[in-house]
């Protein structure tokens, strides 16, 4: 949708709402139920719209910056009425794209007849934007017929769960092994008014140099050299399979991994992290989440951003309902939008046990650092791989989880499921 459609949209809303307000002023009263309830369904939809309007706004930035790690041409763009209307479907490619277009695949394909003795392709670099992915053969004890005259040449993906928390943090690069950082260990703050002339108090701040190590995530799978002549199948093949298995351990690693060679440190393994807070009846999960945002902002200056929790609990949130039956959230049919909790982003993730959440300051209380996107790498050089037409395709990232103050993240316990 462009922008000049969700402008109108966004005028729409606001002339509505306005409307609405002036005629009970008029009349000198307060909103009817049914006006209330239409006021909030607006004010949804508003906040919805300026979203993905601020959203666009940024496609310019985020176009460039897509450019950069790519390597490539810029994505098509037209202007319209004096905006730029920008084509998704031109600004990220798959990763299974990436590596059938590259130069490895390329020479995979033109040296398939002549190609003698064992091998091993150039990498080929994925950007982490474009990630969202037995030995594989045609015989229908592993992929089945997945090349068939007449028929879609393509793998079809079984059903994946979102890769989520890693975009609610702070995203930086680096090119060593290690990352030192600056962890804060104590604030004492002796600020107050002083008089003209009067000595002003001194106040403490410690620092704790800190060094993240930088990490590998990363498998293979064996496909047949058959199975790499048809190209769809093997993008296919990649995006649903290599790219989702490395971010889904991701995902776990940045939650609980232990810090002992070669996990990373997850954010629930560090000490000094927030006390927790436990929910008790008659307390909601809803309440119990505020309570640690409280906590957590009141005891660090941070702001909350976030909250990690299971989808069951989550469903107890958003399930719940008025005693006239009409749910709090708004109901089942409402526009679709990234679920917000006390107007802080919600990722939800079957990754964190049903009864817990994890709430924290993620933009400003920690970030990861990459080294590189997830690369892609094949060989027949794997055991009798050449023998049998097999090649080994891998994929790999490396990454550092930098969290610069543990108080600023909590966990909530005792939540109740759907």
């Amino acid at each position: 949708m462009d922008m000049q459609v969700l402008q109108h949209r966004e005028d729409k809303f606001l002339f509505d709402m306005k409307a609405l307000m002036a005629t009970a002023e008029q009349e000198r009263r307060g909103f009817t139920d049914d006006e209330r309830k239409q006021y909030a369904d607006w004010e949804r939809g508003l906040a919805d719209v300026s979203k993905r309007i601020e959203r666009l706004k940024g496609d310019e930035s985020m176009l460039a910056a897509i450019d950069n790690l790519a390597g490539g041409p810029p994505p098509s763009r037209t202007r319209r009425d004096g905006r730029f209307v920008i084509s998704r479907a031109a600004v990220l490619k798959s990763a299974g794209q990436y590596f059938v277009e590259s130069e490895a695949f390329a020479w995979l394909a033109k040296t398939k007849a002549t190609r003698s003795g064992t091998w091993t392709s150039d990498s080929v670099e994925v950007p982490r934007a474009a990630l969202r992915l037995a030995t594989l053969t045609e015989d229908p004890a592993s992929g089945g017929a997945v090349v068939v005259p007449d028929y879609q040449g393509t793998i079809q993906p079984g059903p994946t769960l979102p890769v989520v928390v890693a975009d609610l943090l702070a995203q930086g690069t680096t090119g060593s092994n290690t990352v030192p950082v600056m962890v804060e260990m104590t604030f004492t703050n002796n600020a107050a008014p002083v008089a003209e002339g009067g000595t002003k108090p001194e106040s403490a701040l410690t620092f704790e140099l800190q060094t993240e190590p930088v990490r590998k995530i990363a498998h293979w799978i064996p496909v047949s050299e058959e199975l790499l002549e048809d190209a769809p199948a093997v993008a296919s093949y990649i995006d649903t399979r290599l790219r989702y298995g490395v971010l889904r351990v991701e995902d776990q690693q940045l939650l609980f991994g232990t810090g002992t060679a070669p996990q990373l440190e997850g954010i629930l393994s560090r000490t000094g992290l927030a006390a927790d807070v436990a929910r008790i009846d008659p307390d909601t999960n809803a309440d119990a989440i505020l309570a640690q945002i409280v906590a957590i902002e009141s005891a660090t200056g941070l702001p909350v951003s976030g909250v990690v929790m299971n989808p069951l609990a989550w469903a107890s949130i958003t399930g719940a309902k008025l005693e006239t039956g009409e749910y709090l959230s708004g109901g089942p049919f409402g526009s679709p939008t990234t679920p917000m909790i006390w107007n802080r982003q919600v990722a939800l993730t079957d990754q964190i046990t049903a009864t817990t959440a994890l709430v924290g300051a993620f933009r400003t209380g920690a970030q990861i650092f990459r080294h590189g996107g997830v690369r892609v790498n094949s060989t027949n050089a794997h055991a009798d791989f050449f023998t049998k037409n097999l090649v080994a395709i891998r994929a790999e990232e490396r990454l550092a989880l930098a969290v610069y103050r543990p108080s600023a993240f909590g966990k909530v316990t005792g939540l109740t499921t759907a």
